[in-house]
């Protein structure tokens, strides 16, 4: 067994003695390399889960990119890509491409190009680490919080000899590579699943026989919600809190995603959420845009947010299969249609849009066969996909936990 030191780093623990601890400014260099004049157009976006990707494959998420490009950074093959807003989550990653990238994100590279960039790339895939820095971000949010270079390159890293370097990441390019193989392909089973579910329920909400009605037809009222100013958002929660937008997905309600409201705020009390309540997204992605919910176990003093709607129904229709029609996949794609936002902005649904919605609308008797009959075969395929996320958190946490063990020398290779 090899002999080991205590590295005087609190997150990095015990290392192997002929490994040494530098900071990051005597290993890693920011590439500063400007766009302006233009050299390239090929603009590079930095995600999460799928790493540095072109821009045009990310799709409608995020943030716009800018039309003057000269204020952005030129990225190389070969460098960390690194979000100073976003690496305490995990922004971070290695770039395989030439283009420019928003100047937002550091570009580093090796001062030495004997030292391996893949092994300083999966320190930086750490939770350990990324935890350590959030003790160096400026800004209000914890997830937003800019890290200054000059602060980046006093953290301290674990470096064992160059020949090692590449050692290890060539170990755990072999790892990783087999672990996210079972992650993406568990990942598109859940992705297929979640797809027949819907076909189920569109199936069943779907009959020629049934009138075709107007939603509005179904609404008694429509109530938008409210946030306080952020100014007035504050830490100390005193019995208010406002619903987020992410409470409300995929028709499932989330009664822990809520944020305290300050004490000094005029809380308009008639928005207090209560069990029953039917819950859609006013404005969100493309995707998720008037996605909806019904609560079925709220706290006390929860008010929702301005992005999300309450909506009351008359007797013609249940707000069970409300939920169920709105899910639906022929509603789903009329709100994608309707929703409207202007460049760079979310799109909104509003309220005449939700109205002229077209559904099929059957007898009260038939809505609780087509209800129960759904929670029923819903409930067994989200059981399926329940267990799949659960295998898709152990592999992540096992994938970490090896980088850890891996780029800290605990464990030999």
């Amino acid at each position: 067994m090899r002999e080991m030191k205590y590295s005087g780093v609190d997150w990095i623990g015990k290392i192997p003695t002929e490994w040494s601890i530098k900071r990051v400014k005597l290993v890693l260099q920011e590439r500063k390399e400007s766009n302006n004049p233009v050299k390239t157009d090929y603009i590079l976006s930095l995600t999460n889960d799928r790493g540095v990707i072109p821009y045009a494959d990310k799709g409608d998420i995020g943030n716009k990119s800018k039309e003057d490009l000269t204020g952005y950074k030129l990225a190389y093959p070969g460098d960390i890509v690194l979000n100073s807003m976003n690496v305490i989550i995990g922004s971070v990653a290695l770039s395989q491409y030439y283009g420019c990238v928003s100047p937002v994100y550091y570009t580093l590279f090796p001062r030495n190009k004997s030292e391996c960039i893949r092994y300083y790339n999966y320190l930086f895939q750490t939770k350990e680490l990324q935890n350590k820095l959030k003790g160096y971000g400026n800004g209000i949010m914890e997830i937003r919080m800019r890290i200054q270079m000059s602060k980046l390159n006093t953290v301290l890293l674990p470096i064992p000899p160059t020949e090692q370097q590449h050692r290890l990441a060539d170990y755990l390019d072999e790892k990783c590579t087999k672990i996210d193989a079972i992650i993406t392909h568990e990942q598109e089973v859940v992705e297929k699943l979640k797809a027949y579910k819907l076909s189920v329920i569109t199936e069943a909400v779907k009959n020629d026989k049934w009138p075709i009605i107007s939603l509005r037809h179904c609404i008694l009222n429509i109530e938008q919600g409210w946030s306080p100013p952020a100014a007035e958002k504050v830490d100390d929660n005193y019995g208010w809190n406002v619903l987020s937008l992410s409470s409300v997905k995929n028709g499932v309600f989330d009664k822990f995603a809520v944020k305290p409201i300050d004490a000094n705020a005029n809380i308009p009390e008639q928005l207090e959420l209560k069990n029953g309540d039917f819950l859609m997204t006013r404005s969100n992605t493309r995707e998720l845009v008037g996605d909806i919910c019904v609560v079925d176990s709220c706290d006390p003093n929860t008010i929702f947010s301005d992005l999300i709607y309450r909506i009351t129904f008359n007797s013609s229709i249940s707000p069970q299969y409300a939920k169920y029609v709105l899910l639906s996949l022929y509603v789903r794609q009329q709100i994608q249609e309707t929703a409207r936002g202007s460049s760079g902005t979310m799109p909104k649904i509003s309220h005449k849009a939700i109205k002229e919605l077209k559904i099929a609308l059957p007898e009260a008797c038939e809505q609780i066969k087509i209800i129960e009959m759904l929670d029923e075969n819903c409930k067994k395929i989200e059981s399926i996909i329940q267990k799949k996320c659960v295998l898709i958190d152990k592999l992540t946490d096992y994938k970490k936990s090896l980088i850890y063990e891996i780029v800290t020398g605990k464990k030999e290779v």
